[in-house]
């Protein structure tokens, strides 16, 4: 079952979807991560049966919209490792991204001029279903709602070089893409080995399977909630493939097999040009 929420009239609606349309499902709640916290049961989705709303007619928007937290993880796929030239880390790299950086699916997203390249990471991204605090990975995996795709954006000089301002190169508005849809985990077997392949353009520049995960998701779920509770509606992601370098102007796609294509267009966005000094470290390296 894919679950997607979308703006039409006005309003946020989530629900399932079927033959080109969303079924509205908020009388069972207000958003999809009312209807986890709530201990929403894919069956009562299933059988949800509001207005159809036609979704050539709607705005995507993340499917999950708010959620308390987004994980996202580093240095995960072995081919994108190697490239690299990086050593395995002893536990899995994770950090958080804002979800106030989230963004739908054909959404354009506005790119600060005169920070330096942007990088695509491309991410299969787990949604919480439950509340797992110190799980084991046979719990984790039971937790997990569904799969969904999310672009990891981030400004790449700031990131290998600028360090004290790594973060903020991660969580500008807009820089963390995420959609269509979710595909429920009883539809979807990352560690079968799924294809995913980013595009520029139209143009494919990298391809990659699961297969090349070192850490699955039920592994990062338990290892993030020894830590930090992970509640209904957050956002893990897997880490990403090889990445690659966009621009304003770019048109960029991740697509995964089972679950779709998520494309966002980029534009220029002018900033302030006094807070480009954040780049001076890089350039005068240069």
């Amino acid at each position: 079952m894919k679950v997607a929420t979308v703006e039409y009239g006005g309003r946020s609606v989530w629900g399932r979807i079927e033959d080109g349309a969303l079924i509205d499902a908020t009388e069972l709640a207000p958003s999809l991560r009312r209807f986890l916290a709530r201990g929403g049961d894919p069956a009562d989705l299933a059988g949800a049966d509001g207005p159809p709303v036609p979704l050539d007619e709607a705005r995507f928007l993340p499917p999950v919209p708010e959620p308390s937290k987004i994980w996202c993880t580093g240095l995960n796929f072995e081919d994108y490792r190697q490239m690299l030239g990086l050593e395995h880390l002893k536990a899995p790299n994770i950090f958080l991204k804002a979800p106030s950086a989230l963004v739908g699916h054909e959404a354009e997203v506005g790119v600060p001029s005169g920070y330096g390249t942007v990088f695509h990471e491309w991410e299969l991204t787990a949604v919480v279903g439950q509340r797992l605090t110190e799980a084991t990975a046979e719990q984790a995996a039971g937790a997990v709602f569904g799969y969904t795709i999310l672009h990891d954006l981030v400004f790449h000089e700031i990131e290998l070089v600028s360090r004290d301002h790594q973060q903020w190169a991660k969580n500008v508005d807009g820089f963390a893409p995420c959609g269509p849809w979710v595909v429920t985990a009883d539809e979807l077997d990352p560690s079968g080995g799924l294809r995913l392949v980013r595009r520029r353009n139209g143009v494919v520049e990298a391809e990659s399977k699961t297969t090349e995960m070192r850490f699955q998701h039920p592994e990062l779920l338990a290892f993030i909630s020894a830590f930090s509770t992970l509640e209904p509606g957050d956002l893990v992601t897997g880490g990403t493939p090889p990445a690659g370098p966009c621009r304003a102007g770019d048109v960029i796609e991740g697509e995964i097999e089972g679950i779709g294509t998520l494309r966002v267009r980029l534009a220029e966005r002018p900033v302030d040009p006094r807070w480009q000094v954040v780049l001076s470290d890089w350039k005068e390296r240069g």
